[in-house]
């Protein structure tokens, strides 16, 4: 024991002297060693915190930590998007019920969440179905001074919508030139002297003809695109912790309803005036300019055209309040109001502050931002799984948004509605529905055929009805194309329903909550067996998977950054080895005269190997140590996100990493064995060398 304390004190004395000695070339290769290691440490500690921030984002907005559906699905599901805009066949779940719960009764599952997932397009109608709209309105409350300040503006719109009527009828052909002529006339009979004298004397008869015969000459209004998904939005609140409200209240439980994303809402859905005026103010706060930005540049021409629309938004007395204040921002004395707005909207880097502030401060109340208030009735259309379109009207009950990624365009990824209302635009007729179409069939005597008698019942043929192919169990509905306008002119109002009803329909998937994440593959495994032994075919993927190419992108930074380690260790291990191999050639004589003093081959490598491992616990520890030093000073201060993408990677505005023992000690082994490895071939050729060698002149 003694003799080998010895060796090692003098193995450790020789090592420390011969690394003094080459002074040039420990500190290269010892530079090599601090750098793979404060990369090792600091790149795995940081893409860990990374990876947990979107953990956080995902499973917390969106997808839970499970997500269990179809086994049949032909697509996988990707709650966030997949590389197809439209079309993915998740399948379904028949009753969520039966799925709820057997995976209820597996140890550490918090909760399970029914979830459906869609596209559809949503509409208020045209600018004259809501001037109309709010006509109707004033004149149901008698404001008769609200009516009056909605006249003109209605006029205003007829006149355009004339010129537009005329236009079309000298440019088309046909059917479609009989249809706009008959619209034009419509229209300028709303123009003649004595038409609001005739409203005056009868308004319901006049609203009607313009509900009927002038609105829609103005056509279907913007179409504005959403992503939805349909829950039990008491549930989704409850265990989706980042979930808060921003306006308005929850859809009542039983009620149907949507809540709008406000990122969708502000991104998709804003005016197109308002938008431009953030984008410039973003840009500023940024620190670009408009002269310089090209994109700034093109917003900034694009907002100065907005002025038509926006006056037409306006009502006479909205005109002249703001006319004398435009003129005064704008330095104009003089001008039409047409032409002072249009001077507002001119925007360059001296001005967009105080126009974009003046903006906000003016406009917003006397023009609506947002095609819909809280409280609106909006039309949703989306195409069932039988090919139809089907179109319903829902309530906004309120505007959402996800606590720390308010910032970020991807937390805007989807919207929520109630799940009987995704049911219903899914396709899937409710108990109600069938029992209605069921009575009209019966009253119509409508006989259901196969499809191979089709032909011979509709030639007047007879037909064996026994093989006709009903609705499938389901419930899907072959029945269910509405159009925009019938849906917005319905005044019915959708029933309300149980929870029992939630829970026994239909769904797409069912988002899973555990107690404890860190045991999220046992808990992921052991569901998989559980609905094996129901005999539910089902499939159960974990956050990463369920959230598509979003949350697959940590495993693509991992995948990036093990291969950029791994090339920078195989430079070191090259620059280490030919580091050693060089030094090695230049002590041959002091090798050998070791070897001629009686050093045997085994002391010579472990000498060599010796001043490897104490050149790598010095430079691994100086490396561990700046490594973990970093990650602290960034834990405290935070990495900023620089923008949109990287709020939600960070899972908010700032990242703050966190650095532990594991990639610690992972850093020090790892350049702890390539500094071993790339060491023995120098220390074997070595012990190669012969007594006699040293005793050779180097001349």
């Amino acid at each position: 024991m003694t003799s080998l304390m010895n060796q090692l004190q003098l193995l450790l004395h020789l090592s420390l002297r011969n690394l003094w000695a080459h002074k040039v070339k420990s500190l290269i290769v010892g530079s090599l060693m601090i750098f793979g290691t404060l990369l090792v440490v600091s790149g795995t500690a940081m893409l860990d915190s990374v990876e947990n921030a979107i953990s956080r984002s995902v499973i917390h907005s969106l997808s839970g930590h499970l997500q269990i559906y179809s086994a049949d699905a032909r697509d996988e599901l990707a709650i966030y998007g997949g590389t197809a805009m439209s079309g993915q066949d998740y399948g379904f779940i028949s009753r969520f019920s039966d799925v709820k719960s057997v995976v209820e009764k597996v140890p550490n599952v918090k909760a399970v969440v029914p979830m459906g997932i869609n596209l559809a397009n949503m509409t208020r109608g045209s600018d004259l179905d809501r001037a109309f709209s709010r006509l109707r309105d004033a004149h149901r409350r008698g404001d008769t001074a609200e009516r009056d300040q909605l006249i003109p503006r209605v006029e205003r719109m007829l006149k355009l919508l004339e010129t537009e009527l005329t236009n079309g009828v000298e440019v088309s052909g046909g059917v479609r030139k009989t249809e706009l002529a008959d619209q034009l006339v419509d229209v300028r009979r709303t123009l003649a002297p004595g038409f609001w004298s005739e409203y005056a004397e009868d308004p319901l008869k006049t609203l009607e003809f313009l509900d009927t015969k002038v609105a829609p000459a103005g056509g279907d209004g913007r179409l504005m695109y959403l992503r939805y998904v349909g829950t039990d939005l008491s549930a989704f609140a409850k265990h989706f912790d980042r979930f808060k409200l921003v306006e308005g209240e929850m859809v009542p439980p039983g009620k149907r309803g949507i809540l709008i994303n406000q990122k969708f809402a502000d991104l998709r859905l804003k005016l197109l005036t308002a938008r431009l005026f953030d984008d410039l103010e973003e840009g500023r706060v940024d620190g670009l300019t408009i002269e310089t930005n090209a994109a700034l540049k093109s917003k900034a021409r694009r907002l100065k055209t907005q002025a038509g629309s926006i006056s037409l938004m306006l009502s006479p007395k909205d005109v002249a309040t703001l006319t004398p204040m435009l003129a005064q921002l704008t330095g104009r004395k003089s001008g039409t109001f047409d032409e002072l707005l249009e001077a507002f909207l001119t925007i360059d880097d001296t001005n967009v502050e105080r126009h974009y502030a003046f903006f906000y401060k003016e406009f917003p109340h006397r023009i609506d931002l947002y095609p819909f208030k809280v409280g609106d009735v909006v039309t949703i259309r989306a195409w069932t799984r039988t090919g139809y379109a089907k179109a319903t009207n829902v309530k906004v009950w309120g505007t959402f948004a996800f606590k720390g990624l308010e910032r970020s365009d991807l937390s805007g990824a989807a919207n929520l509605v109630d799940m009987m209302t995704f049911r219903t635009l899914y396709g899937q007729m409710s108990a109600g529905q069938r029992a209605e179409l069921e009575t009209i069939r019966k009253d119509a005597k409508v006989r259901t055929v196969g499809r191979q008698e089709a032909e011979d019942a509709f030639f007047g043929g007879s037909a064996d009805t026994g093989d006709a192919e009903e609705d499938s169990a389901e419930g899907f509905s072959e029945f269910d194309g509405v159009s925009l306008k019938q849906a917005r002119r319905s005044t019915a109002v959708e029933p309300s329903f149980t929870q029992a009803e939630v829970d026994d329909g239909l769904v797409l998937s069912a988002a899973v909550i555990l107690k404890d994440d860190a045991k999220l593959e046992q808990t992921q495994l052991a569901i998989a067996d559980a609905l094996d032994r129901a005999k539910l075919r089902m499939q159960v993927v974990d956050w990463q998977k369920a959230s598509g190419i979003l949350g697959q992108s940590a495993l693509l930074v991992r995948g990036i950054l093990f291969i950029a380690i791994f090339i920078i260790f195989g430079v070191a291990l090259v620059i280490i080895n030919n580091s050693m191999l060089m030094a090695t050639l230049e002590r041959v004589k002091e090798i050998g005269t070791l070897r001629a003093i009686g050093a045997q081959r085994r002391f010579i490598l472990g000498m060599l190997l010796f001043e490897t491992v104490t050149l790598c616990l010095i430079s691994g520890g100086l490396g561990t140590a700046c490594a973990v030093g970093l990650m602290k000073w960034l834990s405290h201060v935070g990495i900023p996100a620089i923008n949109d993408v990287m709020v939600f990677i960070f899972s908010g505005s700032r990242l703050y990493p966190d650095v532990s023992t594991e990639h610690a000690v992972l850093g020090f082994v790892i350049i702890f064995v390539v500094s071993l490895c790339a060491t023995l071939f120098p220390a074997r050729l070595a012990t190669q060398i012969q007594p006699i060698e040293a005793m050779q002149s180097r001349d």
